[in-house]
């Protein structure tokens, strides 16, 4: 018996919510998906019909998202994991600051480096470089804590004590732990011995003013998010937001096969420090490609990243490399995609109120920025127009899962339109109806333009077609007129 099982609700509920109000919960959906289709790799072998089951979150209790906005401030940071081998720890600071990066985590590797003395060189060289440490990360090898030998037990916990005091000593908000291994939570006992060490080990950071960070480790207890869940559900027992929180790992949830937008939904607002590092899904073995090099959906993971309340910075775990080469190709994918979220500089910080008043057009730019689409939605319409509406949807959906706020809804109408046009073009036509009226609908809400789309145009266009395709019936749909298919159009 493994821990507690998937929640089979559709919302992830990060965490007891201090009102003890009860959280409505989602009435079920009918499906209707794309034939023939399976997501593999995703979590649970997820099939496409159920990728459409995009049923709206509950509104949110009181307080839950109080503060919470898109427009926070992520920045690019990078782990000493990125120099590894080939510069010792006590140099990242150094290395990060020639490649212009502010915020680093630092991998303790050895045993020795936890020590004291060593600590305090690290110190002494991130102030000379103007670098932060935002995180202290430990060797999960020499935390045996979990070990049914008392002694190693007691000597990984003792070694964990000066990880803590490490991270207080460089100013490092949160001290990353991996948690236990999966054989360790491989049966109930062995969960609550994890919870129990957890809370201890949470006690402890909190008295030193860090935040010990568990992160999404596929190899580890909290590998799927039913295990985030879980995990989550008892936060209220095992330490205070201040006291324990979570590492976000887009690319460890990818390779265990997690979604890791639900991963980053059931982490609530309890995120203090994000890994970032990417998959490319025909060669697993390229594991923590820098960002960009492979497959995974940047512009929404930002866009989630930042939805979560996140305001510190993103590390980066692929290998960065002894020139600025990498860091440039990195920043090249990246950063356009920050400033087309945030009206501000990726580096953090919005604009001075005397700049913006001196400087009316930039302004004007960096709040129109604010109002398109984002880049998975453009993409998206794009293969709507070329008639590739399985991809548009799978586009979409990125986007849909990353946004928190009422534009998700238009999302969903688009993703759904095309997708009743694939059943139209494919012979279902009970699918095509329900597609068509339920994206209708959503669209409908966003008239007569959103985000400089022409809803109006596509409602129009869209809602001709359900009448011809409702008006021919299944036997003669094969005469429906592929041609009369709206494309999407922008207003400006």
């Amino acid at each position: 018996m493994g821990s507690p099982q998937e929640s089979t609700g559709a919302r992830i509920v990060p965490f007891p919510q201090p009102t003890g109000a009860a959280r409505p919960q989602p009435q079920p959906a009918t499906r209707v998906g794309l034939p023939g289709r399976t997501a593999a790799g995703r979590e649970g072998a997820i099939t496409s019909d159920q990728l459409l089951d995009m049923i709206a979150l509950a509104e949110p209790l009181p307080g839950e998202h109080e503060g919470l906005t898109h427009l926070r401030a992520v920045s690019i940071g990078a782990s000493s994991g990125a120099f590894y081998p080939h510069t010792a720890t006590e140099d990242v600071p150094a290395a990060a600051a020639r490649l212009g990066l502010s915020s680093v985590e630092l991998m303790l590797q050895t045993a020795g480096e936890y020590e004291p003395s060593f600590i305090a060189q690290v110190k002494a060289n991130a102030e000379a470089a103007g670098v932060r440490i935002h995180a202290v990360h430990t060797m999960f090898t020499l935390h045996p804590m979990l070990d049914r030998y008392p002694r190693r037990a007691a000597e990984g916990r003792a070694l964990f004590q000066k990880g803590i005091e490490a991270a207080a000593a460089l100013g490092a908000k949160a001290l990353v732990w991996h948690g236990a291994r999966k054989q360790d939570v491989a049966n109930p006992e062995g969960w609550e011995r994890f919870i129990a060490l957890t809370a201890d080990l949470a006690k402890a950071c909190g008295a030193q003013g860090v935040t010990l960070a568990l992160e999404n480790v596929s190899w580890c207890a909290l590998a799927q998010v039913r295990h985030v869940v879980a995990f989550a559900t008892r936060l209220e027992e095992i330490g205070t937001p201040e006291e324990v929180g979570f590492v976000f790992d887009p690319f460890q949830a990818v390779e265990a096969g997690a979604n890791p937008f639900m991963m980053l939904a059931a982490m609530g607002n309890r995120v203090v420090d994000v890994h970032i590092s990417d998959y490319h899904q025909d060669d697993i073995t390229a594991r923590h490609l820098p960002p960009g090099d492979g497959d995974l959906p940047w512009s929404a993971l930002i866009r989630a990243i930042a939805g979560s309340g996140y305001t510190g910075p993103m590390m980066i775990e692929g290998e960065l490399g002894t020139d600025d080469a990498v860091i440039g190709r990195v920043r090249g994918h990246l950063e356009p995609l920050i400033r087309s979220i945030f009206p501000f500089r990726p580096e953090g910080g919005t604009a001075d109120e005397t700049d913006r008043s001196a400087d009316r057009e930039t302004e004007s730019v960096q709040v129109l920025s604010t109002v398109t689409p984002p880049l998975g939605i453009r993409r998206g319409i794009d293969l709507f127009n070329a008639r590739q509406f399985y991809e548009q949807h799978e586009a979409i959906e990125h986007e849909w899962h990353a946004e928190r706020g009422p534009i998700r809804r238009l999302y969903q109408g688009i993703l759904q339109i095309g997708v009743g046009f694939h059943h139209a073009l494919n012979g279902n036509h009970k699918g095509a109806v329900l597609l068509l009226h339920a994206g209708i609908e959503k669209t409908r809400d966003f008239e007569p333009q959103a985000l400089g789309i022409d809803t109006l145009a596509l409602v129009a266009g869209a809602q001709a077609c359900l009448d011809r395709i409702e008006a021919l019936g299944p036997d003669r749909l094969h005469e429906f007129d592929p041609a009369t298919i709206p494309t999407i159009v922008y207003t400006a």
